[in-house]
């Protein structure tokens, strides 16, 4: 059910809004409107934050099992301490890389000693450093002025050597440059290696605390959230307003802290150009669903219908028929317990496993039905496993969930809008879908002659939709009117994709299988390899299996099933201003 909402302007004593807030944070039901204003104070905190978010991906890496227990003054000191290490580790990296590369480019030369060559430079022996193909090379080793030419090392079609005597001026000189010295590059480097080993141990030190900077990044949060609040009062002379949304059962609660604390309320039924922030509540039944709505950050608007019942019957029927396998859902299940034993203490995780049974179970009933075990055929019933009637039976069933889904979307969307032409134009799609549902059986399932009460179907639906369903004085209406039509169809359609992509896993399944069995029988020493190609086939399609159910089966939901409800999925969830830090 969606809570119904109450808009809010609050009224206080502008000397006293540190305190209103405070009051309204530990109350805990309002959601303020942002007005967008950004003060000195909260572009300061939310700078500390990014800082404090660089230090925890960093220290992430290094954190250990256990951790130091948090502190908020303690995290605070951690994170400067870490972001000082990081950043002399960053300037010590760079620094180390710039010298590696360095000596990296003088390799050609070995290992000379600099100081030697400056030292015979100023007694006149000049030590020229050169780079020539070898027939220079050769030519100006057997140059009469040439004193001494030592071949250092050849690489890339290219000497290396140094020269005494002969003209400076017409030698391939390579020139040094002053920090071209081998082994102070060594000296630096390894200082830096040192510098650099220190750092890390420090930040692996700073790592323990990890939770207290996470502590720390928390309440930096909540102190943001609190200046931008106080950022979006309205200041009329010595009066603050605050304007907001409550939920209905919530608001007697606001109204007893009002009447203590001397704020004005008032109180408002949310206007059609109020954008109404969405608390959806949950019964024993649709709570389950309620992971996958976090997980892909979708909502109804405020104004539409909680279908958590239904995409949490049909999404789990779509699951099934996709992962198909009953030896997969077994897996699933057994995982889903053992995650249950490790993850007891941690209440987060409780709803998800929860929801990923009922998936499991519903998996492997539907897989014993069709008699696939990690793609064997055993047992089953013969409608659905029996090779000669399954695809067909599986395929009726396919449009049969697509007219019942579609069919009650239409029938909630009717009932919610309490206004008979909208009601009658419904019926008229309910019956155009229930045309579609017949044609479709006649061209890819059962072909044949199409039944006479088809065309009475696709008739009266017509004529209820023309009459009631289109804007004829708006011509988009209108222009989109065949297309509605022809979306229908293809809206039934459209729910093939459960057999298809059962199938296609069935038979991915069994062709592993095959090639298994195949590797096996070529000799007794292959059966490591046939384990192997067992494992790697069907953990390839348990991963294809449920990237299936993320595209298809949240897909019939939310586009196909929420087109016939009237469903957006624009709604936005409700955050009130409450104090984070305890929980």
């Amino acid at each position: 059910m969606i809570v119904p909402m109450k808009k809010i302007t609050l009224l206080a004593v502008a000397e006293e809004e540190a305190k209103v807030l405070s009051e309204l944070r530990e109350l805990g039901v309002m959601q303020i409107e942002m007005t967008g204003a950004v003060s000195g104070t909260s572009s300061s905190l939310a700078d500390r934050i990014a800082a404090t978010r660089r230090v925890l991906a960093s220290l992430e890496e290094l954190r250990p099992e256990t951790s130091v227990e948090p502190s908020f003054l303690q995290g605070e000191t951690v994170c400067k301490n870490a972001a000082e290490h990081l950043e002399k580790l960053s300037r010590v990296e760079t620094e180390l890389d710039s010298l590696n590369q360095r000596r990296k480019a003088l390799a050609m030369w070995g290992d000379f000693d600099r100081s030697l060559l400056d030292e015979l430079a100023q007694k006149g022996i000049e030590v020229v450093l050169c780079s020539a193909t070898p027939d220079v090379f050769k030519q100006i080793s057997e140059a009469p002025e040439t004193r001494l030419c030592q071949l250092i090392s050849s690489e890339g079609g290219k000497c290396f050597f140094a020269v005494v005597g002969g003209k400076r001026e017409e030698l391939p000189e390579v020139k040094l440059q002053p920090e071209d010295d081998p082994r102070a590059l060594a000296r630096g480097i390894a200082s830096l290696e040192k510098e650099k080993e220190t750092l890390s141990s420090a930040l692996k030190k700073d790592a323990e605390n990890f939770d207290a900077v996470a502590a720390y990044e928390k309440q930096l949060l909540a102190e943001l959230e609190f200046e931008r609040v106080r950022d979006s009062l309205g200041t009329h002379e010595k009066i603050v307003s605050l304007q907001g949304y409550v939920p209905s059962p919530a608001v007697e609660k606001l109204r007893t802290k009002a009447a203590e604390q001397g704020w004005g309320l008032l109180i408002q039924d949310p206007g059609p150009e109020d954008d109404v922030p969405v608390l959806l509540e949950y019964n024993r039944f649709t709570r389950w669903i309620k992971p996958l709505f976090d997980f892909l950050g979708i909502s109804p608007g405020y104004n539409e219908l909680d279908v958590s019942g239904g995409v949490l019957v049909f999404f789990t029927i779509f699951y099934a028929m996709i992962v198909g396998d009953a030896g997969y859902g077994a897996l699933f299940l057994a995982g889903t317990l053992a995650a249950m034993g490790l993850l007891r203490k941690k209440p987060a995780a409780k709803l998800p496993l929860r929801l990923f049974l009922i998936l499991s179970c519903a998996t492997i009933v539907w897989g014993a039905l069709c008699g696939s075990w990690f793609g064997v055929s055993w047992g089953g019933i013969p409608c659905l496993a029996d090779v000669s009637v399954k695809d067909a039976n599986i395929q009726a069933f396919c449009f049969l969930l697509a007219v019942a889904q579609l069919t009650m979307g239409r029938i909630w969307s009717s009932v919610r809008s309490r206004n008979y032409r909208k009601m009658l134009s419904d019926l008229g799609w309910i019956l155009i879908l229930w045309g579609n549902f017949f044609l479709t059986l006649r061209i890819i399932v059962w072909q044949g002659d199409f039944p006479k009460f088809m065309y009475g179907l696709f008739g009266a639906g017509l004529l209820l939709v023309i009459l009631f369903g289109v804007n004829w004085k708006d011509i988009a209406d209108v222009f989109q009117f065949p297309f509605a039509i022809i979306n229908s169809f293809t809206d039934i359609l459209s729910y093939i994709r459960l057999f298809a992509v059962g199938m296609s896993g069935a038979c991915i399944a069994a062709s592993f299988n095959g090639m298994a069995v195949n590797v096996a029988k070529a000799s007794p020493w292959f059966i490591v390899f046939s384990i192997l190609i067992l494992l790697a086939g069907h953990i390839l399609n348990l991963i294809m299996a449920m990237m299936g159910v993320l595209v298809h089966a949240v897909r019939l939901n939310t586009l196909e099933f929420s087109n016939h409800t009237g469903l957006t999925w624009s709604g936005k969830q409700f955050h009130p201003f409450e104090n984070k830090t305890d929980k």
